[in-house]
């Protein structure tokens, strides 16, 4: 399959099956919170924040694995990549029993630092069902699903995510509306998590049967993996404290109010990702190949993902309180009205887009050395900041601290990479990304001015229709002005045969 066949194929499936997860995704902490209340929502998010938080144990190894396929498939080495691999499930099967190990633990201790009525024991069992899903995923998964991506099979991962988050979504409704049983609804999870290891099982048996596992495991050729470790550290610590800190100095109430916002901002992240995982191969091996090329589609590659940051984040600003209203509309258990955080959660997704192809392309460039300590200063300014700030402005607070450290991480990025790697100016990006800027912040105090009255879903696709088409006409029409020689080269590059 050529390079733009599967860059098609991973932007197309991959974006339908963020669609249908959406709304799946929309319908299931609904159905939540009206049959349970906001509590179990909390608990529900603060569990999967821990897991998170958990799957540190991987950390590193996952992207180390994938730069020592890029290099050994790209030579064609079937002997190699498959020491590739078998080094990385020897590493992955250690980490299934530790993170085995720490579950148990956790479920013993986690739901004494909670103030809630939910029982002891149902916590428990919530928690090591959550784990289970886990260690079934290092155990039997995550090694062998980097070779998809080292190829650009994004598509193939998310046909079966599609196939196996539907089943998923389908077995916790079916156990909240007919057993209304949270214990039954973990357990069809890890259930449905086994039926995903069997897919991927048949599938590598007929695709990659030349694989041999006999090989004895080098650790050395997933060289750079104590860096990705503090990098992936960091990132989560950035990514993930805020549901931690408020569910424990704020009550779980709280902590379901910002899961709420969340849900539609991991969405909409998820949707950038597509990006990202659909277009990283393309990066990954021009870097090989002419750092002139290399250059070019960075340049391209990153004004996409800030102009499709910037429009997803100017629509989501002008539309998320009309969705809120709509989504909690019967719960009176706490207020979910905060414009304030939707105007904080967009500059987040905006800022995000600003610094991640510098730091793909400093990865890719062999700079997680020298970077490695940038995650973890982004992830303390975020802490610290959201630990001042948690006591006064609560959720604000948090997500004040998230913007601090975001600031801060995509400015310093965006020189490092342009003074390390490219040895250029970063004047042009730093313009285009102060125009988005301005571009969204009319979007803000427009919402903030005219907020919308939304009455219902299909009044509020309408306007989603209407919004998206508008910022679509002025964020492209900004992109193609300023990167029009670079997308001309990126779509032939793309459209070359390997």
């Amino acid at each position: 399959m050529t390079k733009s066949k599967r860059v098609a194929a991973n932007v197309i499936v991959s974006t339908v099956t963020q669609i249908i997860t959406l709304a799946l995704g929309l319908v299931l902490p609904r159905v939540i919170l009206t049959s349970w209340g906001s509590e179990y929502n909390g608990l529900i998010n603060s569990v999967t924040t821990v897991m998170r938080y958990l799957a540190l144990l991987e950390a590193g190894i996952s992207a180390s694995t994938l730069q020592a396929l890029y290099k050994s498939m790209g030579q064609r080495d079937e002997r190699q990549t498959a020491v590739v691999i078998k080094s990385s499930q020897t590493y992955y099967h250690k980490v299934a029993f530790i993170y085995g190990l720490m579950v148990v633990l956790i479920s013993f201790v986690y739901p004494l630092a909670l103030d809630t009525k939910i029982p002891y024991w149902e916590i428990f069992f919530v928690i090591l069902l959550q784990g289970c899903t886990g260690v079934i995923n290092f155990a039997f998964r995550t090694a062998f699903q980097q070779i998809l991506n080292a190829e650009g099979k994004y598509y193939i991962i998310s046909f079966v995510t599609l196939l196996t988050t539907v089943l998923t979504y389908a077995a916790k409704l079916v156990s909240i509306m007919v057993f209304n049983n949270i214990i039954v609804m973990q357990a069809l999870g890890v259930a449905i998590m086994g039926v995903q290891v069997l897919i991927y099982a048949v599938y590598f048996y007929k695709n990659y049967s030349w694989l041999d596992m006999t090989v004895e495991a080098d650790m050395s050729l997933l060289e750079n993996r104590k860096y990705y470790v503090v990098q992936q550290i960091g990132t989560l610590v950035f990514n993930s404290m805020d549901t931690f800190v408020l569910s424990v100095f704020c009550g779980l109430k709280v902590a379901s109010v910002y899961t709420v916002y969340n849900m539609i901002y991991s969405a909409l992240g998820t949707l950038i990702g597509i990006l990202r995982g659909s277009t990283n191969f393309v990066l990954g091996q021009a870097f090989h190949e002419s750092r002139k090329k290399f250059s070019g589609i960075y340049k391209v590659y990153s004004a996409l993902q800030v102009t499709l940051g910037s429009m997803l984040a100017s629509c989501s600003v002008v539309l998320i309180l009309g969705f809120v209203r709509l989504y909690t509309r019967g719960i009176r258990d706490i207020n979910y009205i905060n414009y304030c955080a939707a105007v904080l959660f967009s500059l987040n997704i905006m800022l995000d887009c600003a610094r991640g192809a510098n730091l793909a392309g400093a990865n890719v460039a062999g700079q997680a050395p020298k970077t490695t300590w940038r995650y973890l200063a982004e992830a303390f300014i975020n802490l610290a900041v959201s630990l001042a700030l948690v006591y006064h402005m609560q959720m604000n607070g948090v997500l004040a601290g998230t913007v601090a450290a975001g600031i801060w991480r995509s400015v310093d990025s965006i020189f490092y990479f342009y003074r390390n790697v490219l040895g250029e100016s970063p004047i042009h990006e730093l313009l285009y990304d102060a125009a988005n800027l301005v571009l969204f912040v009319g979007f803000a105090v427009s919402g903030a001015v005219f907020p919308l009255t939304i009455n219902s879903y299909f009044n509020f696709c309408c306007y989603g229709v209407v919004t998206f088409a508008f910022a679509a006409v002025l964020y492209g029409g900004l992109f193609y002005l300023l990167y029009q020689s670079e997308v001309q080269m990126l779509i032939g590059r793309i459209v070359r045969k390997p």
